[in-house]
């Protein structure tokens, strides 16, 4: 697939490409610019064989994630909202019921 700088910036933002590792590869890339694999520091240094793409080669490769990351997901009720588990939880009385009175 033939990416573009668009690509290359969602792959960013989103995580899949490791920004730091991203830059240390390619330190004199504009934003607007797609690298080619010689541009590569790892190409230079010989390393690397070549040949690849660099966007390809750098989404096989997955970001560091420390232990201490992993977050830990909420319950979600979609009619609630985000992380609300409903009025029983919060330990507050529920009010009567004043449509008969």
């Amino acid at each position: 697939m033939h990416y573009t700088a668009r690509h290359i910036q969602r792959f960013l933002e989103q995580g899949k490409i490791d920004p730091e590792l991203w830059k240390d590869h390619f330190p004199a890339l504009l934003p607007t610019q797609v690298p080619v694999c010689e541009e590569c520091t790892e190409f230079r240094e010989r390393t690397c064989p070549g040949g690849k793409d660099p966007v390809e080669c750098f989404l096989a490769k997955k970001p560091d994630v420390e232990p201490g990351d992993v977050r830990k997901k909420k319950k979600h009720d979609p009619m609630l909202g985000l992380g609300a588990k409903g009025p029983s939880v919060r330990g507050t009385a529920r009010p009567r019921d004043q449509s008969k009175m």
